[in-house]
């Protein structure tokens, strides 16, 4: 099952973790495509832009979207090397330290990588 994954292609975190993931991905299950993109092809998301903008998005082949959190834990499963370790983020007490973490880290993303996006949206 293929997984397409939207970002927000002007975040200098969401691009370092795509091309993180892309080397991961040696089954080519995931599919990257930047919002910016997806809304040059006219598409209409069932979210918010600016929810893009602040968390991870995958859509998986059915439609369902997956965000955050649950977004990354769907994509490690996809990749042989972090298939394992994603099984434990399916326990029951992996989402209540899951989604605080990674919201933490999606709030403080500009800190992390030591530059700021292109047009502001790491402030968000």
């Amino acid at each position: 099952m293929e997984l397409l994954a939207l970002y927000d292609g002007n975040c200098v975190l969401c691009n370092k973790s795509k091309a993180k993931s892309e080397k991961l991905d040696w089954l080519g299950r995931v599919k990257w495509l930047s919002l910016q993109e997806y809304e040059k092809e006219g598409r209409k998301p069932a979210f918010r832009a600016i929810d893009l903008r602040r968390e991870l998005h995958v859509i998986d082949g059915n439609g369902r979207i997956y965000k955050g959190f649950f977004a990354v834990r769907k994509m490690l499963l996809q990749f042989p090397v972090t298939f394992l370790p994603a099984l434990l983020l399916y326990l029951p007490f992996a989402v209540k330290a899951g989604i605080p973490i990674y919201n933490w880290i999606a709030r403080n993303r500009f800190k992390w990588m030591g530059e700021m996006c292109e047009d502001g949206s790491c402030s968000i």
